[in-house]
Formats: C-alpha cells, structure tokens, sequence
C-alpha cells in the first residue's frame, strides 16, 4: 500500500482438490467476542473495522498470495456465529483506499479532533479537549466501506472520524 506497510495474521480456510490446486480461498477473521441474537445490528461489534480488517485480509491474500478470497467472513467464537463479509473487488478496493486516505492525511500533519458525544464520554482527555469537530485540510474524502447488512447483501458506512456521526449512507 502506498506509504505504508499493513502486517496481520489472515486467517485462510483453503478448499483444494486431490491435486491439492486451489478451488476456493475464504478469508475468516476469528473473534472471541459475543454477537448477541442479531450480530450485525449489535453496534459494539464495530462493523467498520470488522470489515475493513476481513476486507484488507482478502486483499492481502490476493497481493502476497496470489490467492483470490471468493468470501469473507468474521466468526464470532463465544457464539458460534460467522458473518459473512463483502470482499468483491469494489469493497477491497475502498478499504484500501480509507487506509491510504487515513495514512495521507497522518503524513501530512492532518488530524484533527473529530470530537463526538460517544467519543467523548469515556475519553481520557475529555477535560482537557475542546471536543469539537475540527475540519480534515482537506475536502476530499474516502468512500463508504461495505459492510454486512445480515441479509447475504451489503450496506456502505463512512468511517465515524470522517463524518460527525458515522451515519449510513
């Protein structure tokens, strides 16, 4: 990636053939956290970051791989539950682009406070920060990232630093 070295460990489920050639790559993401009933309507799991950690995955495994991840999941251990994650071409290529956005903006000195109610309630410097939104230098932003909406399907979030609220779009 541009201006950056991204590290993980992917976790790779392989379906390989009796010739052992690959047939499929899938790119699951383990968690030890709890879902609840509805895993991708519960806002404590973070989506934003779920995703884009599954979707960077399957970008890794196809640049260091050379493997194209079909499918991309985060499976919530505690539950027992797997979500299934985008990781077409689209939601990869936008991932990337939030973390290039994001490494840009911290090389160019461009990190404003980006203060918010859910933010700020629990932060430590809460006393000491105006907890105001200040404007990034620029206006140009990075896309939404696709996330699972529950339903096979997917729905787009901005990362909440880059809007006020982080709403849907």
């Amino acid at each position: 990636m541009e201006g950056a070295v991204i590290s993980g460990a992917i976790d790779l489920l392989l379906c390989v053939d009796e010739a052992e050639g690959i047939q499929d790559a899938k790119v699951i993401d383990f968690k030890t956290m709890e879902g609840g009933d509805d895993p991708v309507q519960n806002e404590d799991l973070h989506w934003e970051d779920l995703s884009l950690q599954v979707q960077l995955y399957g970008r890794g495994a196809e640049v260091v791989r050379g493997m194209n991840a079909r499918t991309g999941a985060v499976h919530l251990l505690k539950d027992g539950k797997r979500v299934d994650v985008p990781v077409d071409v689209d939601a990869m290529r936008d991932a990337v682009a939030n973390v290039e956005w994001a490494v840009e903006r911290i090389v160019e000195g461009d990190f404003p406070r980006r203060g918010s109610a859910t933010k700020c309630a629990g932060c430590d410097f809460r006393r000491l920060c105006s907890q105001k939104v200040e404007p990034f230098a620029t206006d140009v932003e990075p896309p939404a990232l696709h996330l699972p909406d529950g339903n096979g399907g997917k729905r787009f979030l901005k990362i909440a630093a880059f809007s006020r609220t982080g709403s849907e779009q």
